[in-house]
């Protein structure tokens, strides 16, 4: 991308920043916000009307239209022409019509709004945590009296336009106790809240359905009803009970929304981009319960603000860190030890958060004969820096690490994983009514994989043993800013803009008799190296009590070498509500995703292959409709049912017969792009009663793809195709020490493709040359279809009891026990076509499983 390119976003956005701050700050400041102090209390009205233009010739008005006899008496302090005509013309049937220098009274048939008179300001601040002084997301900022209302945003901020005079906020917070303020507006007015924790007992409550206020789904981490595996806390596990998300094989690199691959998700931690955010092949996340602040999940709609993935969203905060003392919790379990820190470093100026995971499972696999080795470790540091009131510093450090040994029959896989991140970020108060977000930030994600076959003559001799080790990285560098705007109550504007770096390893190879373990094996191959420039802005509007909006454009400018592309992408969001409890929910929204990924279908598992969009490999485009109704009465009973229709273009898949892995200089000639779609229906309800809660997610789905070179030309079913997902989760809480917990899910069979036949390559066709290769594995494998067969249904059952103990001063703590796959379900089915010249062919069916009926415990302790 030449200088001009980057030059223009960056002009641009500087511009686009001074102009709406200064029209964000500005203030009405006409004649109604002019001092006056009338010399009674007690009048008429056309006597207060006389008095006021004596003094200053304001006010125009017909006798007739208005009740001039009414007697008035001023029933508060006024000062400004403002407050004095709301309070003698309140009840009047008129309107109001406002002249550069003159206030016209006209006649109407409907009573004066009384606020039409008053000067409105902005009351703004930070909701946050007494005592530790961290940023309360979505915390509830409510004027009784209209009705206003707003909440915090991930930092804490909020603004409210208020006109002038006394007032009365509520500020609610789930876990923390009602604040009520009072106070009194007579121009811009900052107000943080600190709120403090209530030590009643937290009832249980379905998950609320938020989307009326962002289209968001929340996760907290204080009120989630199953979000654990083996004892180890995973708030992204709260994920699967929703319908349209699926987490079924262990054997996988991240979550499917809506049939979609896991490259189509996109992963924030603090505003960072995580390739892979998870461990353990895909079964726990890298987000740290202890140190989560807010997890928001988009499936339904995408926020201008994203891009880069067609599938779903998933945006976290971590906590800020105590700002007052010291603090922290430690987990230990089957599956790893935690421990999260947190505290001041400079009191009231500069917090420090640190979180560290290390797994020590491997023992307990070996005792179960598992044919899985696994370890993991990952380490967070945050440290957040006041500046005055305005401005805050925060640092992120990240760095996480996977190994994974794999055995079964012929094959041993190995693999290490990983991802390092890094961002600095300010957030300013830009005025009264915007807030602003600058960040710098890196996103690392390397793998490596090893991957042993075995050969064996028909005499079952073995003649060839060979490691493929591959190797494949992913870096981003990323400066981006955004600002955030009130304009009034019923109208908010967020814009910005991004640039972006992105340099990737596809794929670099070596072929051994011993497995890589490091990235200075491999060879090297030209990297592939991209840029982008991105900017944004979206508005929210609410057009009245029961319609909101929120529309919004994306757009991009993305260059790979000499290949240029740019996209504008639309994003419609809007809520009506029927009634106290009923709302119809649309959405419209499309998205550009220039980074392909493709997986190897001969080397095992995780072979992440990372691919730019280039001439011949256009960037994936999506285009996706959502209609949805939803029920909560009180957060007791919800129900919601959503339809969707999303068609994909350009999608990648492999050339028919070709392997990426074994051609690497024309590796373009090897993946084509093709069409896409999948739609379905989604449902889901929940029912709380005083002790007991159940939970119900259902999805019917279809996935299809559809190549001109691939099956015929003809549609088939998507890896990721799978027609059924039902999830049923329940919990019993008889006292404040125990609770008792049971999650079952059911989903079709993936789909997988298998030879029809296999024949030997009498003339090399294959041009098979490796004189270690034995002539019996000089085979053609022939497919009539793709995808054409479909693995059994899974199911799994897993249950969980928590015990919380008698707290001790500041310690408390609660010990977990539980049985994972309750009944021993396998995690999936591998089936593969097997022959020699020697031999028959045949299907060969292996029941795979990380994880068999496992028994757990955990203890956590904060202090």
């Amino acid at each position: 991308m030449n200088s001009i390119t980057w030059r223009f976003p960056i002009r641009f956005l500087t511009v686009l920043l001074l102009t709406l701050c200064h029209r964000a700050d500005a203030q009405k400041t006409g004649i109604l916000s002019q001092r006056f102090l009338p010399s009674v209390s007690k009048a008429t009205v056309i006597d207060f009307l006389r008095l006021l233009n004596n003094e200053r010739s304001l006010v125009e008005y017909s006798s007739g239209s208005i009740d001039t006899g009414k007697m008035i008496t001023l029933s508060k302090p006024v000062a400004t022409v403002g407050q004095f005509l709301s309070e003698v013309l309140s009840g009047q049937y008129i309107s109001v019509v406002h002249s550069r220098k003159k206030i016209l009274l006209l006649p109407s048939s409907e009573k004066i709004n009384d606020e039409v008179f008053l000067s409105s300001y902005n009351v703004f601040g930070f909701i946050k945590e007494s005592g530790t002084g961290e940023p309360l997301i979505d915390a509830v900022i409510t004027e009784p009296a209209k009705g206003r209302q707003t909440v915090s945003d991930a930092q804490g901020y909020f603004t409210l336009l208020l006109p002038e005079g006394n007032h009365q906020l509520t500020v609610s917070y789930v876990g923390l106790q009602e604040k009520i303020i009072r106070f009194s507006v007579t121009g811009n007015t900052r107000l943080d809240v600190k709120m403090v924790a209530t030590d009643e007992l937290k009832a249980v409550t379905v998950l609320n359905d938020d989307r009326k206020v962002n289209g968001a789904i929340k996760v907290r981490p204080d009120k989630e009803l199953y979000d654990n595996i083996l004892g180890e806390a995973d708030p992204l596990r709260t994920l699967y009970q929703l319908p349209g998300v699926q987490s079924i094989p262990d054997i996988t690199n991240g979550i499917v929304v809506r049939g979609g691959g896991p490259d189509q998700n996109l992963f924030y931690q603090d505003g960072i981009p995580i390739f892979n955010p998870t461990h353990m092949l895909g079964m726990i996340s890298i987000v740290n319960k202890t140190a989560l602040k807010s997890l928001d999940f988009y499936k339904n709609n995408f926020p201008a603000r994203y891009g880069g993935s067609l599938a779903s969203i998933i945006d976290v905060y971590t906590k800020d860190g105590d700002m007052q003392e010291w603090k922290g919790q430690a987990n230990a379990g089957l599956v790893a030890g935690s421990l999260t820190i947190e505290g001041p470093l400079v009191k009231d100026r500069t917090a420090m958060m640190v979180a560290g995971r290390y797994s020590w499972i491997n023992p307990f696999l070996r005792a179960v004969n598992s044919s899985v080795g696994l370890n993991f470790y990952d380490l967070h540091l945050k440290v957040t820096h006041l500046i005055g009131k305005k401005d805050k510093l925060t640092f992120n450090v990240y760095r996480g690490q996977d190994h994974l040994k794999l055995f079964y029959d012929n094959y041993n896989n190995r693999q290490q994983w990983g991802n390092k991140a890094a961002s600095a970020t300010w957030t300013h108060i830009a005025g009264a009514k915007a807030f602003l977000s600058t960040t710098l930030n890196m996103s690392n994600y390397q793998n490596l994989a090893g991957f042993l076959n075995n050969m064996y003559d028909s005499a079952g001799q073995n003649t060839q043993q060979r490691i493929y080790n591959t190797y494949s990285s992913l870096a981003q560098y990323n400066a981006a800013s955004q600002i955030k705007i009130a304009f009034n109550n019923f109208i908010r504007v967020n814009a910005g803009t991004r640039l972006s770096y992105t340099r990737i390893n596809p794929f670099e190879t070596n072929i051994s008799y011993e497995f890589a373990n490091n990235s200075d094996d491999f060879s090297s191959f030209p990297r592939l190296s991209y840029k982008q420039a991105i900017m944004f802005a979206e508005a929210e509007v609410k057009v009245d009590s029961q319609l909101f909006i929120r529309a919004g454009i994306h757009g991009t400018h993305f260059r790979y070498r000499d290949f240029t592309h740019n996209s504008l992408q639309p994003r419609l969001y809007s809520i009506y509500k029927l009634n106290r409890y009923s709302q119809l929910l649309f959405s419209y929204s499309m998205m550009t995703q220039y980074r392909h990924q493709v997986i190897n279908p001969y080397l095992g598992v995780n072979n992440d292959i990372w691919l730019p969009s280039t001439r011949d490999l256009k960037p994936e485009i999506s285009n996706m409709f959502n209609i949805g109704y939803t029920y909560n009465e009180n957060s007791r009973l919800i129900f919601s049912a959503e339809a969707y229709y999303q068609l994909m273009n350009r999608v990648t898949n492999y050339a028919e017969g070709k392997n990426i892995f074994l051609n690497n200089s024309n590796w373009e000639d090897n993946i084509k792009s093709g069409k896409g779609w999948t739609y379905g229906l989604e449902l889901s309800a929940g029912k709380t009663w005083e002790k007991f809660q159940a939970r119900m997610a259902y999805t019917l789905s279809w996935n299809w793809r559809k190549f001109e070179t691939l099956n015929g030309g003809k549609k088939f079913p998507f890896k990721y195709d799978r027609r059924h997902y039902l999830n049923l989760t329940g919990s019993y809480i008889p006292s404040a020490k125990w609770s008792f917990s049971a999650a079952w899910i059911f989903a079709t069979g993936d789909v997988f493709t298998l030879p029809a036949s296999i024949y030997p390559d009498f003339d090399n066709a294959q041009q098979i040359i490796d004189p270690l290769s034995p002539k019996e594995y000089r085979l053609i494998y022939h497919s009539s279809s793709v995808n054409q067969f479909r693995n059994l249904s899974y199911h799994r059952l897993d249950v969980s009891a928590v015990w919380h103990l008698k707290k001790i001063r500041k310690l408390s703590s609660f010990i977990t026990v539980g049985v994972y796959n309750v009944y021993g379900s396998p995690s999936q089915y591998m089936y593969d076509l097997e022959g020699t010249v020697g031999k028959r062919s045949l299907i060969v069916t292996t029941k795979y499983n990380v994880f068999s009926v496992m028994p757990y415990i955990s203890y956590s302790l904060s202090f």
